[in-house]
């Protein structure tokens, strides 16, 4: 028999079974992504995830791994060809940076999920705690390198580098 770990992400499952294959099923058990097509699978997040072929470590260089994004319909919304997509998971950004041949850029996650709010679109939230799980100090300068990568909230950008996420870079 051959365990299995899962997580449920909204309608579907993310399972990751010990031979090591990695499938995305719904709530019922409907194969969404078949078993070993992808040697590994994210979480999904804004009904988003991305995946990766290959299975060398990250920090080998020239590793053979190339990420790509699926969609909760098993849909590859971005192609899997790209050497490096920044983690978007747990982390309620408006994007992510991919990187596929030396060359890095911006990936708006509304583009790949049309549900999502583009960034700068005011959310409106059913209730107090829609809002308190939103967050009320990151999201202003998502994607942006202070926030994004070094942590700093919308208020510490406002308050210490004058609204300016770029100034980051002027720290001493």
């Amino acid at each position: 028999m051959v365990n299995r770990s899962e997580k449920t992400y909204n309608s579907v499952m993310v399972i990751q079974r010990s031979d090591y294959k990695w499938g995305v099923t719904d709530l019922e058990g409907n194969v969404i992504v078949p078993f070993g097509k992808y040697d590994w699978i994210d979480g999904f997040d804004q009904g988003l995830a991305r995946v990766k072929i290959g299975r060398a470590p990250s920090n080998q260089v020239d590793n053979g791994n190339k990420w790509g994004i699926i969609n909760e319909q098993g849909e590859e919304v971005l192609p899997v060809e790209y050497d490096e997509i920044w983690n978007f998971f747990g982390k309620k950004r408006y994007s992510t940076k991919v990187v596929k041949d030396g060359g890095k850029k911006d990936i708006y996650l509304h583009t790949l999920n049309p549900n999502l709010p583009e960034r700068g679109i005011t959310r409106h939230f059913t209730s107090r705690d829609d809002y308190d799980d939103y967050g009320t100090h990151y999201g202003e300068f998502a994607g942006s390198y202070a926030q994004d990568v070094m942590g700093y909230s919308d208020d510490v950008i406002n308050d210490a580098f004058e609204g300016d996420p770029d100034a980051y870079w002027n720290i001493d």
